[in-house]
């Protein structure tokens, strides 16, 4: 960390590198009012991003993007709690503006893209984190955050797409967690490694574990049905050992 990322609050990073309980409230002060009174909505919860930054560095994932990461909440949090290289994409200018201040406040390693998916290259990331972030464009237009961007059911499709894309297309040991699911579909060449309840859903950890592509694609809550047996057969023999 340089002299220019020195972090001007210091006790919430201490925190969350000793993994510590934050909690959302004490957090989101470094955030403008109007954010803040969303944060609860639209921003991952404290706990969460912990936790989901744990889990893909457990995995051994070292590039993490945020896709939709907003006021950078999650992108702060698990680069602070795993010390992993996080990038969020986010088509709000103003929110990328709210995200770099904060991450300068708390002296986080995270940057910012501006733009929709196009503007990605998912060759950069061995990791992603996805929290709905296509689900605004269903939203009614009153609990929509903005009318800044675009937002639509073909919108919410063409995106769906593009990430189905890069899962399908990403080598082996690529990972990602999912939170309030992301509305697409998982590629059959990935294994559930991990559901936990957190917060208000399931945090989920998917990992693919054969090269190549995927014969099948099958919609998240039924792949994580199908696969919830052997994953708790692989607790129970990890527990009894």
């Amino acid at each position: 960390m340089n002299e220019k990322q020195q972090p001007r609050n210091t006790e919430v990073p201490r925190a969350l590198h000793a993994g510590q309980r934050v909690r959302d409230s004490a957090f989101d002060t470094v955030y403008p009012d109007d954010v803040r009174r969303v944060s609860a909505r639209f921003w991952t919860p404290v706990e969460v991003a912990m936790t989901a930054g744990r889990w893909l560095a457990g995995l051994g994932a070292h590039s993490v993007l945020d896709v939709g990461s907003g006021a950078g909440k999650f992108c702060i949090v698990a680069n602070l709690a795993s010390g992993r290289t996080v990038t969020g994409v986010e088509q709000r200018a103003h929110l990328i503006d709210i995200a770099n201040a904060a991450t300068h406040s708390y002296g986080a390693a995270a940057q910012y893209l501006h733009g929709t998916l196009e503007v990605v290259d998912p060759e950069r990331f061995d990791a992603f984190y996805l929290f709905n972030p296509f689900g605004e464009n269903l939203y009614h237009p009153d609990e929509q955050f903005d009318a800044e961007p675009e937002l639509s059911a073909l919108r919410y499709l063409h995106d769906l797409s593009i990430v189905e894309h890069w899962l399908d297309h990403a080598p082996v040991d690529t990972c990602f967690v999912t939170y309030h699911g992301f509305g697409g579909r998982i590629p059959g060449n990935y294994a559930l490694v991990r559901a936990q309840a957190k917060g208000s859903d399931q945090l989920r950890l998917w990992r693919k574990t054969r090269s190549g592509r995927a014969e099948s694609f099958t919609l998240e809550l039924d792949a994580a049905r199908a696969q919830a047996p052997k994953l708790q057969a692989d607790r129970t023999r990890v527990t009894r050992r």
